[in-house]
């Protein structure tokens, strides 16, 4: 279960959370006339089923996947990852595995209804805070935060540039600092090299394994700072690790830069082995 997040509340040392692909998230609220700030469900890899027991109306964004709407009576409708779904009362909405990207968003007119915590809706995977994940069997309520007229045959954006379906690198904008005085302006060239995100990726911290380690000026660590979604920390073995929605709220490795909120998006869509470049934006720190 996602949202907006929690934020404020880093002196307590709780993060802000929220959804991994914030565009995905609030493209599938958008689509069902619901406010921004409802909760949706954060479907990693696929394999979802829900039914309903009343009358709903859904879009499935982000990742792109089969989606399948059963009827009562037993058919079967496939759909695009993008399209707004009427579902009647006893329908089936099946989210398969994506074929590009990782994370698929479930939008319901009215948002779901779940209690919230520090005034979000969101699992925090590294506190625990929020609601539980979604269990086999659990029955979730639909909330009434609709907003404006309901448009009907409204298309959700589709075929979103996650740029993960291929074996192209996948270009990551990085706006320089606050630590990038610690490297030599070599390092931004061995970002800017092909790179593979490697298979520790969650919603805490993307793992980059670069051409070669990122060096730095001083092995030393330094202070813990705090830290914020998109950071690109650098540790001792030159092996890059940009921060996701769940991430700690400080950290002692120099942070060389931060990801622009487009691509802090686009790297949670992106599965391990998937070739990357840091590109550094020019202009922002010079």
């Amino acid at each position: 279960m996602q949202d907006l997040g929690r934020p404020g509340h880093a002196s307590l040392g709780v993060t802000a959370s929220g959804a991994a692909d914030r565009a995905a998230a609030a493209t599938a609220l958008r689509a069902v006339g619901t406010d921004p700030s409802a909760a949706v469900l954060e479907v990693l890899l696929g394999g979802l089923t829900v039914m309903t027991d009343a009358p709903a109306i859904v879009a499935v964004t982000g990742a792109e996947a089969l989606v399948v709407v059963v009827t009562p009576d037993g058919s079967r409708r496939t759909s695009a990852t993008g399209e707004v779904l009427r579902l009647d009362a006893g329908a089936t909405l099946e989210i398969g595995r994506p074929v590009t990207g990782v994370r698929t968003y479930v939008g319901v007119r009215g948002g779901i209804d779940v209690p919230a915590v520090l005034g979000s809706r969101s699992r925090d995977t590294l506190s625990g805070l929020g609601p539980p994940p979604v269990m086999a069997g659990d029955v979730l309520g639909v909330g009434d935060a609709v907003v404006g007229p309901w448009a009907d045959g409204w298309q959700a954006a589709a075929g979103r540039d996650a740029g993960t379906g291929g074996r192209q690198p996948v270009d990551l904008d990085v706006i320089p600092g606050p630590r990038d005085d610690l490297f030599p302006p070599d390092a931004w060239d061995v970002l800017a090299a092909t790179g593979h995100v490697s298979g520790h990726a969650d919603r805490v911290g993307v793992r980059i394994d670069p051409a070669r380690p990122v060096p730095r000026l001083d092995a030393r660590e330094i202070p813990s700072e705090g830290m914020v979604r998109g950071a690109v920390q650098i540790p001792s073995d030159g092996s890059p690790v940009v921060f996701g929605p769940d991430h700690p709220v400080t950290g002692g490795y120099p942070v060389i830069g931060v990801l622009t909120a487009r691509s802090a998006d686009q790297i949670s869509q992106i599965l391990p082995g998937t070739p990357v470049r840091l590109r550094r934006l020019r202009g922002v720190g010079d």
